[in-house]
C-alpha cells in the first residue's frame, strides 16, 4: 500500500477497500501515521477470514486505537469458531507488529518511554526518538496466550510477519 499523504486518506482508502464487511460506523483510528501498513495487513487478513463464511457477513469495528503503545482493536463478528480464530490471530499479528513499528514512519522501531515516573510509552525508530530517550523493550515482541489448544508462548518475526508459538509446558501436574 502506497503511503498517502494524510491520516484521513488512508485511513479513508482502508474503510473503502473493505466497506463490504465492515457494519456500522467506521470509527476513527487513533493511531500514527506509521502503522497505516499495520492496519491495512490487519484489515486484508479478516477479509481473507470472513471470506470463508458460508455466508456474506458484516462486523462491527467498535474501537481502534493505540494504547501503551501497543495497537487495541476491538471488534464484534458473528461468525463461526474457525473464522474467529482466523480474525484473532490476525488481530495477535497485528498488535505484535505495532510493538516493533515506528509509529509516526512505519520503520521498524523499539518501545521506549518519556523520563520520569509518569513516562509515556511509544515505539519509535531511531530517527524519531526525540522526546523518548529511555529504550523499555529489547528484542522482537512476546507475549504468553491462552486458547483452547492450551498456553502458548508467542515470538513476533517482523521478517517473516508471523509469531512463532511454543507450547508451555506447566510440568508434570501429579
Amino acid at each position: 500500500m502506497s503511503r498517502p499523504k494524510t491520516p484521513v486518506d488512508w485511513q479513508a482508502q482502508i474503510y473503502q477497500k473493505h466497506s463490504r464487511w465492515i457494519a456500522g460506523h467506521q470509527p476513527h483510528m487513533a493511531v500514527g501515521d506509521g502503522w497505516a501498513d499495520v492496519l491495512a495487513r490487519l484489515f486484508d487478513r479478516i477479509a481473507d477470514a470472513l471470506a470463508g463464511e458460508p455466508v456474506p457477513t458484516q462486523v462491527a469495528i467498535i474501537d481502534i486505537k493505540e494504547k501503551y503503545a501497543e495497537l487495541r482493536f476491538d471488534i464484534i463478528a458473528p461468525v463461526g469458531p474457525d473464522t474467529q480464530a482466523a480474525i484473532d490471530h490476525a488481530i495477535l499479528l497485528a498488535e505484535m507488529r505495532s510493538e516493533c513499528t515506528c509509529d509516526e514512519c512505519g520503520r521498524e522501531g523499539r518501545l521506549r518511554s518519556t523520563l520520569g515516573s509518569s513516562g509515556w510509552l511509544a515505539v519509535k525508530c531511531d530517527l524519531h526518538r526525540s522526546g523518548y530517550p529511555r529504550l523499555v523493550a529489547k528484542g522482537p515482541p512476546r507475549r504468553r496466550v491462552r486458547d483452547r489448544r492450551g498456553d502458548y508462548d508467542v515470538v513476533y518475526e517482523r521478517e517473516s510477519d508471523a509469531v512463532k508459538l511454543t507450547p508451555v509446558d506447566h510440568g508434570d501436574s501429579r
